[in-house]
């Protein structure tokens, strides 16, 4: 069996994650002890608000709420009921015995797991003094109960994962979660080329995996923490971060700064391949955006992974060969190959190709197109784009062309000229 407890300031957002699970069918809610009724009496928001009117009573204590995990070994096949009396001595030996706690089973994964959630604030508004000072003593309450109950022993690490050749996409419950972890990385860390925790992440995206370094100034960024997550088709988290001490092979932070080290040394080896990759996408395929560009390149094994800032601008393109299985950002190319020489590029070859189309006849408007246009530009009232309703196509073929030295053809007619009369008298 393995335990984790995490504080939270609000039990809502516990509660939420619980239920939305139970009305997605996977997981049950299986126990609410010390509650006035049965859980099955009372809906979800009255659940949640008997655990928040509790730590309404003390807004001085931090973080009240817990959020614990139970997980126990697939080979451990316990009923509903056996999972509710683990719940109650495990609250017993902890010291929140007298707390209401609600337990809810999770049933999208292959082995057992209970998620309890509870507080720490009496009746009377004081925290809980006892459940702090037994803190240190969570390891001794997990062995005890193992040994009560008959269960898998557990040293609190992974199990150990098969060394693999090729790794496959993870999928959130079909494996322990740091077996299947260890699996991917025991083939993508010491077979792929990468000099940062960004080219690394592009690489374990394709199998659904990323490493978290922690948010800046959180204390697993200052102690130079490193832990992996999974990931669901759509690119988002899901399941609880494994930290990378627990895994097989130790993936640590330090463990990967050796990598970093080792690949930037062979690394130049595999650039110019994608260079000549990209550089010829950019002529043969008539790339016109980036999507383009990406679309030509996974045909040559080449997977192009963007990274975004949080407001959502483009500042990196990572290319993954998955040929020469090496991971390397734009910027380490060469300038030419920078996000921003690259759209410069590519908006480039898309004005080049416009002049060619012009001079084709073809593409020319006819003359009565053109007249329609100006006689619609220079119109104030009418939208631009619409031809004006008294110059339809058949009155412009039917009209004749007014001329502005139009004359009649009276006073165009030139005079006679007078015969010269000869007289005859002598």
């Amino acid at each position: 069996m393995v335990a984790i407890i995490k504080s939270h300031r609000s039990a809502k957002r516990s509660c939420l994650y619980n239920e939305s699970k139970v009305s997605l069918g996977q997981a049950n809610l299986i126990m609410a002890g010390n509650y006035p009724c049965e859980p099955e009496d009372l809906t979800r928001r009255q659940r949640m608000m008997v655990l928040q009117k509790r730590l309404d009573l003390n807004e001085r204590c931090y973080k009240s709420s817990l959020h614990i995990v139970l997980s126990f070994h697939a080979d451990d096949k316990l009923s509903s009921q056996q999972l509710g009396k683990i719940s109650q001595t495990y609250m017993d030996q902890i010291g929140l015995s007298q707390q209401p706690f609600l337990v809810y089973q999770h049933l999208d994964t292959l082995h057992p797991h209970l998620h309890l959630v509870t507080v720490t604030i009496k009746a009377d508004g004081s925290g809980n003094r006892v459940f702090h000072a037994r803190q240190s003593f969570v390891q001794n309450v997990r062995e005890q109960i193992e040994k009560q109950y008959k269960l898998t022993a557990s040293s609190g690490s992974a199990l150990r994962a098969q060394k693999l050749q090729s790794a496959q996409r993870l999928q959130y419950g079909k494996l322990p979660a740091a077996m299947a972890i260890s699996q991917v990385l025991s083939v993508v860390l010491p077979d792929f080329k990468y000099c940062t925790i960004t080219e690394l992440n592009a690489v374990l995206r394709h199998y659904n995996l990323v490493a978290n370094q922690g948010k800046p100034g959180s204390k697993t960024r200052l102690h130079l923490g490193l832990s992996y997550q999974m990931l669901t088709q759509d690119g988002k988290k899901t399941g609880s971060p494994v930290k990378a001490s627990r895994l097989d092979g130790k993936p640590t932070l330090a463990y990967l700064q050796q990598r970093f080290k080792a690949n930037s040394i062979v690394i130049a080896l595999h650039t110019q391949r994608i260079r000549t990759l990209i550089d010829l996408a950019l002529i043969v395929s008539h790339s016109g955006s980036l999507a383009e560009l990406g679309s030509h390149l996974s045909k040559e094994g080449v997977k192009t992974v963007y990274a975004f800032t949080p407001a959502g601008q483009l500042y990196e393109i990572i290319f993954v060969d998955f040929r020469s299985r090496s991971a390397c950002s734009a910027s380490r190319l060469g300038a030419r190959y920078t996000p921003f020489e690259l759209q410069k590029r590519l908006a480039e070859f898309e004005r080049s190709q416009d002049p060619a189309l012009g001079n084709n006849p073809l593409t020319q408007p006819l003359p009565w197109q053109a007249r329609t246009q100006n006689s619609a530009g220079q119109g104030g009232e009418k939208q631009s784009g619409e031809p004006a309703a008294d110059e339809s196509l058949l009155k412009i073929l039917l009209d004749p062309a007014p001329e502005a030295d139009y004359l009649p053809w009276e006073l165009k007619k030139l005079p006679r000229k007078k015969r010269r009369q000869i007289s005859l008298q002598l």
